[in-house]
């Protein structure tokens, strides 16, 4: 189910309710109207819990979706556009896009332009490099959380998306977003606590009950959406003021990665020793430290990499393109007359004027049965283009893992250049072997730390 969109005229985003949404209500009434209140309100009707734990999910809901509403009016206000609001079984997430306010999900999409504003060949979405994402959406917060989709390139303005996120706005406006949640959960959670704690025992006890339960839960949520980590909203106002004071991204999303670090492992210190002072409700506080320490762990590697690859494009690292096959030719001629002298992994195919249909991998090639060679075409083995990640001589290396996770289908990036008449031809491939051994030789270039090896315990 969805609201018409409003988003363009300001108004309420669309709104999808997913079929989880249920269940997240079936456990939050269960747990009001079967555990807490009847301990809580004893001697009241089976009727009188049910009631009240039906309010209180749907206080709890209400309270989730009012912070994306205020999460999506402050996007809107820092330059983002709202694509929409999904509630389901773990809440409300609000989904914005970088860049272009214009442009939607579906335009982010299908760009195919890459941060450097050369077309990717072949690719879907366009490539964030510092989350090493492509098309799929870099989330941060909890609870209600937020789903930001990598900023895209435009044909008006081929650059407009890497200008937004590199200048840092794309920082400051994740601030704005995460502030404007952690507001409204703050304050409901603290008025419902209040209106609790002050509600008169008598008739209105359940009703206190409930809002003291949903303002503490709320506050929950404040609080672990507050832990400073790569995802959370929490960390990204840490970046906007790390930001604020040194004018470096590269800063302040160290900044947030050290400090998840250290929130992880204070986290799982507290609730190792609450397990024994308290209970294993402790073990709650493990399993948010660890989550948080494994996010920022992550966020670290990839800052090492991507310092250690900055600077070099592909061209640099590519390995020759391995001769042709054609399409049309036999798999046994094309075993004998090509792959097996070649000694490579993985051959391009061409199509019959010549143009580049897609690659051949030699594992493929070998499945074929012997008593098959000599009448399969290599075209039954081929990979279309289209299922292939691809870059231009000149894109960045840093960009291509994140096009290689997307499509893995070759298991390498094919490198591609228009011919003399526009049609794409190979002229190499980017795979682990090379980002390897642009990694390895960082140092010799003056970049990065070379190799990414772990740190000590609190980096």
């Amino acid at each position: 189910m969805t609201t018409h969109d409003a988003t363009r005229r300001g108004g309420i985003p669309p709104i999808t309710v997913r079929p989880g949404l249920a269940v997240s209500v079936a456990v939050v009434t269960v747990l009001l109207a079967a555990i807490t209140l009847p301990a809580t309100v004893p001697d009241r009707p089976g009727f009188a819990y049910l009631s009240g734990g039906l309010i209180g999910a749907g206080l709890l809901i209400g309270i989730l979706l009012g912070a994306d509403l205020r999460r999506a009016r402050a996007a809107r206000r820092a330059g983002l556009t709202v694509v929409g609001i999904t509630v389901g079984a773990f809440g409300s997430r609000l989904t914005v896009a970088l860049g272009d306010r214009g442009r939607g999900s579906a335009g982010l999409a299908g760009a195919g332009v890459t941060h450097a504003g050369h077309p990717a060949a072949g690719s879907a979405a366009p490539t964030d490099r510092r989350s090493g994402s492509t098309g799929s959406p870099a989330t941060f917060g909890a609870g209600g959380g937020v789903d930001i989709l990598p900023p895209a390139a435009g044909p008006r303005d081929p650059a407009g998306g890497s200008r937004f996120a590199e200048s840092g706005a794309e920082v400051r406006a994740e601030a704005k977003v995460a502030r404007a949640g952690l507001t409204v959960t703050t304050l409901a959670g603290a008025l419902l606590v209040t209106l609790g704690a002050l509600a008169p025992a008598g008739t209105l006890a359940l009703a206190g009950q409930v809002a003291l339960w949903v303002g503490t839960f709320a506050l929950l949520v404040t609080f672990i959406d507050a832990l400073p980590s790569p995802r959370s909203s929490g960390g990204r106002l840490i970046a906007a003021r790390v930001l604020r004071r040194t004018g470096s991204r590269e800063r302040a999303e160290q900044a947030v990665a050290r400090a998840g670090v250290i929130s992880g492992w204070s986290l799982i210190a507290v609730g190792a020793a609450s397990v024994f002072a308290v209970g294993f409700v402790g073990l709650w506080a493990v399993l948010l430290g660890w989550l948080a320490l494994g996010a920022s762990r992550l966020a670290q590697s990839q800052q090492r990499t991507y310092a250690a690859l900055a600077g070099l494009v592909a061209r640099d690292v590519m390995s020759p393109a391995p001769p042709m096959l054609s399409s049309w030719s036999t798999v046994d001629d094309a075993l004998d007359d090509v792959v097996l002298p070649a000694r490579r992994a993985v051959f391009g195919v061409e199509d019959f004027d010549g143009s580049l249909a897609g690659v051949a991998l030699l594992r493929d090639l070998a499945a074929v049965p012997m008593d098959d060679r000599g009448l399969a075409r290599v075209n039954r083995v081929l990979v279309p283009l289209s299922m292939v990640a691809t870059a231009a001589p000149d894109d960045a290396v840093a960009d291509l893992p994140a096009r290689l996770l997307e499509r893995p289908a070759a298991g390498c990036v094919v490198v591609v250049e228009p011919a003399a008449d526009g049609s794409p031809r190979m002229v190499g491939t980017v795979g682990p072997v090379e980002f390897g051994q642009a990694i390895e030789t960082a140092p010799l270039r003056g970049r990065g730390a070379g190799p990414v090896r772990p740190g000590s315990l609190w980096r």
